[in-house]
C-alpha cells in the first residue's frame, strides 16, 4: 500500500487536477502483459483519501504519482484508469488502474 498524491490527466494530456490524495494497493504482485505481449503492467486499486476530487476520476484518465518514481524510467509512476470507477457519495472514489511498467 502506498499513500501519495497524484495528478489527473485526460487522454489528450490535459492536466485536470493536482495534489489529489490517494492510497494505491496492488491487486497481486504478478506482472501482466497486454494481448500482444508488448506492454507490461501491474493492476492496482486507487482510492481517494480526502473525499471525491473536484474533477472526479474517469475511465482512461492517467494518474501520475507526484511523490514516487518508476524505478525503470526515473519518471513519475503512471496509472491508467482501466476499470470501473465507483463514487461513494461525497466520501471517496475507487478506480481499477494499470501501472505501466517502464512507461
Amino acid at each position: 500500500m502506498i499513500t501519495t498524491t497524484v495528478r489527473i490527466e485526460r487522454p489528450e494530456g490535459t492536466v485536470m487536477l493536482r495534489d489529489v490524495a490517494v492510497q494505491i494497493e496492488e491487486v497481486v504482485e504478478i506482472e501482466r502483459s497486454d494481448a500482444q505481449g508488448a506492454r507490461q503492467f501491474d493492476l492496482a486499486w486507487v482510492y481517494t483519501t480526502q473525499g471525491v476530487p473536484a474533477v472526479p476520476f474517469r475511465r482512461r484518465d492517467v494518474l501520475f504519482d507526484e511523490a514516487n518514481l518508476d524505478p525503470e524510467t526515473g519518471q513519475p509512476a503512471k496509472y491508467r484508469v482501466v476499470g470501473p470507477v465507483e463514487t461513494f457519495l461525497n466520501d471517496h472514489q475507487e478506480a481499477l488502474c494499470e501501472r505501466v511498467v517502464g512507461g
